[in-house]
């Protein structure tokens, strides 16, 4: 496709909140929530995409000593509100399911059926927690788990090169 037959797509700026680590089916997950307006997201959306995340978990857990560790992006878009589920598994390998919602229905998720991995601004969050998993669980002669669970991508905005 010629250049000047694309069309100008857009960019605008997008927040980024850190929301705390929860346990979900024995996994630790780091939460991380995207808006565009910078507002925290609606506390009933909160909860619905805690709740789905068990069906987003991989099916078994590794047997080869990789704490059950993820981290969740929940991003309230401008035509949907996208859940993506990062799992560490197989000490350095990141395993994704998505699910959304539709904005006039925002609790009810929906997994994806299309391999997925994340928007311009919800990729931030993954460069970071990649980098994380390296600095606190496979270079350290002994792994930090609770060092990984405390390092987070700063609140503010995010998705610019």
């Amino acid at each position: 496709m010629p250049r000047d037959s694309v069309r100008h797509m857009g960019f605008d700026e997008r927040h980024l909140h850190p929301a705390g680590v929860v346990t979900v089916s024995g996994w630790q997950v780091k939460q991380y929530g995207v808006t565009v307006s910078g507002a925290l997201i609606e506390e009933p959306v909160l909860a619905a995409a805690e709740q789905f995340l068990p069906k987003l978990l991989p099916a078994a857990a590794a047997s080869d000593g990789t704490p059950q560790a993820a981290f969740s992006v929940l991003h309230k878009g401008m035509d949907a509100i996208w859940l993506n589920l990062y799992s560490w598994v197989q000490e350095a390998i990141v395993h994704c399911r998505a699910a959304n919602a539709t904005l006039t229905a925002p609790t009810s998720f929906a997994e994806l059926s299309e391999p997925l991995i994340g928007c311009v601004w919800e990729l931030p969050a993954l460069v970071h927690e990649r980098a994380a998993w390296v600095r606190h669980l496979l270079q350290p002669q002994r792994p930090d788990l609770d060092a990984y669970l405390a390092d987070w991508l700063p609140a503010g905005p995010v998705g610019r090169p």
